[in-house]
């Protein structure tokens, strides 16, 4: 029950955000608004990242062991991920139900628009600037967007 509690709360806030989103795009435009979103998800990755680091307390991070933190991150808004292919060089996570794309959804985006605006502008721009503290030459890159909620997505952890 309690992954299940932790998406819907994750969900809640992240309907909020893009209430809050939508609001400012009518005041600035979406182009503005969608671009202050992207530098704030690259700040508090590189945030997240940085403290990742410190507690890990690993000097070099190659793609298997960057997962881990990625995976902690994505599971503590509610998001459930298996690895589908792994080495040094390459992690491949699948990602359940997402909080995200569903209070993305509710707010009356369709999926085009959430993978455009929110995972691609967003969510990725948040884990690639995360690993990148670990190792400059991680980055996270979206390999299949969900075509719908019940689908899934694969991210790709990259050492290159």
């Amino acid at each position: 029950m309690a992954i299940e509690d932790t998406f819907n709360g994750a969900k809640n806030v992240y309907t909020l955000y893009f209430a809050y989103q939508n609001m400012v795009a009518q005041e600035i435009g979406m182009e503005r608004a969608s671009a202050l979103g992207t530098k704030m998800c690259e700040a508090m990755g590189a945030m997240q990242g940085k403290m990742s680091k410190e507690q890990a307390g690993i000097e070099e991070f190659d793609a298997r062991t960057a997962y881990p933190l990625v995976k902690n991150f994505v599971e503590s808004i509610g998001v459930s991920s298996k690895v589908i292919e792994e080495s040094p060089q390459k992690v491949v996570g699948r990602g359940g139900r997402c909080p995200i794309y569903e209070a993305a959804q509710m707010m009356g985006l369709d999926g085009k628009a959430i993978e455009t605006l929110v995972c691609c502008s967003g969510s990725i721009k948040f884990l690639d600037a995360m690993v990148k503290q670990l190792n400059p030459n991680l980055s996270v890159q979206i390999r299949k967007f969900r075509s719908s909620a019940d689908d899934f997505c694969e991210e790709e952890i990259v050492l290159g």
